[in-house]
This record gives structure tokens, sequence and C-alpha cells, in this order.
């Protein structure tokens, strides 16, 4: 059996949603005690569940096109009825025909306008004049009541998207999360809540970023949909890099003596290398001869992606230009130790010599050699002192090495600490 998952949270939406419905409902009753006419509450209830948004800036998108369809549509509807009206009435055959050929005139209208995205709420509110009510005693106050119930609607979806709880954050504070198992599961999949949750807090202000063993293409996937800021920690600290600008802000490059020898070292133990160089702010994979199937396997899944240059060895052709990141080898894990081994043996200290287990392919490991100062702990005070944040707080899945550890494979835990964090609760309170 699969591993269980919690049932999500009934998020912020949700709530504003029921909440907005019931105040349109109290306006309707209040309107019922006034002279401002009844209205309908279902039109300003759809109203509000069109402009209730995750995000304050779609609410205001989705209010305005539902206010210029609502506005078209009723214009266009009152000059229908004050035609019909003029030459006397007609039989609802007439009716429902002519309002059916008024649709090119509406929708070519918010063509001319530049304002196709509100066409629907154009003819929806057209029709709604013209075919359920031309033959009401007095349409035009229903007309006038459309417009009002879906005004109120608006107004009400746009308040309440846009009420948010003070923040009490006094300290500049940097936050810091690792990717796989906090944010994302181990599906590599990142749930609604935190997407949501996350761009909530950036547009708010919240100094958020990541920090990974990845490198940028591949966290492009998994944290889609998310708007960060500031740049990102990836390579396991061998580059800061810039997602929104597509560019490389700093780099732990190795030694080019350095990585020759870590190449020759790999290709004398009859394995193959996978170089990543940075040149021209472009990322290129050098590659070879494949020694065995998980490497093959390995390049044709993910040469597929657009984010990622492979390039043969044999185009290759100006190293002094080159700033090599790190150099990958995949192979047996016995065989991985034993290049290990040989490259901690001859480079000593010059270099970073890692070994992850290749979790996709049974028997194998990672083995990525880096500079000897590239890890992550450099490069986030690279990062904090470019931003000035006074302080860093991490988030991460291994315990010991974060100051918040998480543990729920990517659930919601990460991003409910870091908005109580935010909001100004102490560190010590939120993992207590």
């Amino acid at each position: 059996m699969g591993k269980h998952q919690p049932l999500p949270p009934i998020g912020a939406r949700i709530i504003k949603s029921s909440l907005g419905s019931l105040i349109c409902v109290g306006i309707y009753f209040i309107r019922e005690l006034l002279p401002i006419g009844s209205g309908i509450p279902f039109y300003s209830i759809l109203a509000v569940l069109w402009c209730t948004q995750p995000y304050t800036t779609s609410t205001l998108d989705k209010a305005k096109q539902r206010t210029i369809g609502t506005f078209l549509g009723a214009a266009f509807g009152l000059v229908f009825l004050l035609v019909f009206r003029a030459l006397g009435g007609a039989n609802k055959a007439v009716v429902y025909v002519t309002a059916c050929l008024m649709l090119i005139p509406i929708l070519y209208t918010t063509v001319l306008l530049e304002k196709r995205n509100a066409s629907y709420f154009s003819c929806v509110v057209f029709l709604t004049i013209a075919i359920n009510h031309s033959f009401d005693e007095n349409p035009y106050l229903f007309a006038f009541n459309r417009v009002l119930d879906t005004l109120i609607g608006i107004g009400v979806g746009v308040l309440l998207n846009s009420a948010h709880r003070p923040v009490k954050q006094k300290e500049n504070i940097l936050y810091v999360s690792g990717i796989d198992s906090v944010l994302v599961s181990s599906r590599d999949v990142m749930i609604p809540y935190n997407k949501v949750e996350l761009n909530r807090l950036i547009a708010e202000g919240v100094n958020f970023t990541i920090s990974t063993i990845r490198t940028p293409a591949s966290m492009m996937e998994p944290l889609s949909g998310i708007n960060l800021k500031l740049p990102v920690i990836a390579m396991d600290g061998a580059v800061l890099y810039d997602i929104r600008e597509n560019r490389y802000l700093d780099v732990f490059a190795l030694e080019r003596s350095a990585a020759v020898q870590v190449e020759g070292i790999i290709e004398a133990e009859a394995a193959h290398a996978f170089v990543n160089v940075l040149r021209d702010n472009t990322l290129l994979i050098y590659y070879g001869e494949f020694r065995n199937d998980a490497e093959r396997d390995m390049f044709e899944h993910l040469r597929r992606s657009p984010y990622r240059n492979y390039t043969g060895k044999q185009f290759r052709n100006d190293a002094e230009r080159e700033q090599v990141l790190y150099i990958m080898a995949l192979t047996r894990t016995d065989h991985a130790q034993k290049i290990a081994g040989r490259i901690q043996e001859q480079l000593g200290g010059r270099v970073r010599v890692m070994l992850y287990p290749a979790s996709e392919y049974e028997g194998y490991t990672y083995l990525k050699v880096y500079a000897a100062d590239a890890c992550k702990a450099n490069m986030l005070k690279i990062l904090q002192t470019r931003i000035g944040a006074e302080r860093v707080i991490t988030f991460g899945s291994i315990p010991g090495q974060y100051d918040v550890y998480v543990h729920d494979d990517g659930g919601n835990s990460a991003v409910k600490m870091l908005k109580k964090l935010y909001e100004g609760k102490k560190l010590e309170d939120v993992l207590n």
C-alpha cells in the first residue's frame, strides 16, 4: 500500500468564499428593508465566488473582467429592451432569435475594446435581461438590480481578498528552505496549499528562497508556479542563481587544473564523467561515451528538458573560458567509492567529493566533485550579504542540520511554520 497522504486543510479561499456569500445575503436583507431595490442575492454570490482568488492581483483582474462584462451586457440589454418596447413588443420566437443574433455585435465589441476576457460575462448579462425578462412588466428595474447585485458581489470579494492579518515581523529575516521532502513529496509534487501560501507570503514581502542539491533545471518543474523573487542556492552551494533573470550571480568553480585531474582519474577508472560547465552564463553538460545502462537511461530522460544543454565532448574546444561547476559520474556503488577515494587521495582539500545513492537505479551511486569551498553554508553567507538580512532561518529534512526540521514528506508543515514565524512568533514557540 502507498504511503497515506493527509487530507489538505481548508484554505483561506474556501473560508472567504463562504463568508462573502453570507455577507451578500445579509446585504440582500438590508436592501429589502430600504428603498434601494430588492435584487437577487444569487448574482451577488456568483460575483463573490468569481472574484475570490488565491492572490490579490488575480482578484483585481477578475473583478475588472466581471465589472466590464456586466456593464457592457447591461448596456446592450437595455438597448434591446428599448427597441422592442418601441416597436410594440414581439412574440417569444422573435425575441429569442434576435437575442442570439445580438451576441455577434456584443462579442465583436469586446474585441474592438480589447476586453476579450469580459466577453463571457457580457453575453451572460445580456441574455439574462433579453431572454428571461423581456416580457416583465418592468424589465428596466431588473437590469438595474442585476448590475447592482453584481457590483455588490464584486465589492465584497475584493474587500475580503484584500484583507490581511497585521504582520508583526520586526526583524529582517531570510528564510531558506530545501525542496525534497520539505516543499515537495517523494513523488516530486507540491501540494496546492504550499504554492498558494508561499506566493501570498512572498507577495507580502517575506524574504524566502530555496537551497538545494538540485540544478536550476531540475528544480524548475516542482517549483513551477512559485513566484520566487530572491536568487536560489543550487548545485549544493556551487551557484547562486536568479530564476527571474535566468542568470548565475555567484559561483564556486573548480580550479582548472583540479578539474582536469578529476576527469583524468574518472576516465582512468573506466568510468564516464558528465562535466557541468558555465560558459557565457549558459550551463553546458559535456558528456562522452556511456559506460553503463544507468547513465544512458538518465541521459535519455534528462536531455528532453528545455532547461538542460547536453553537448558532446568533441565540441568542447575552449576550456580557458569555462567555469567547471562540478563533475559527476553515475556508476556502481563500490566503483564510485573507489573513485572517490582516489580523488581525495590525490587532490586532498582542493575539492569536495560527495556520494549520493541513486534511488532510481538500484546498486548505483552518484559521485559529484565540487570546488572545496562550494557548499550551501558559504553561498548562504553571500546571499545574506547581498540582501542585507540580519538573520537566517533554514528549513530541511535532515535532523540536526537545519533550524526547522521538517518530516512530513512535502506536506504543509514547513509553510505553516514559515507563516507563524513571519507573523512574529518566536522560533522556539513554533518548534514546540
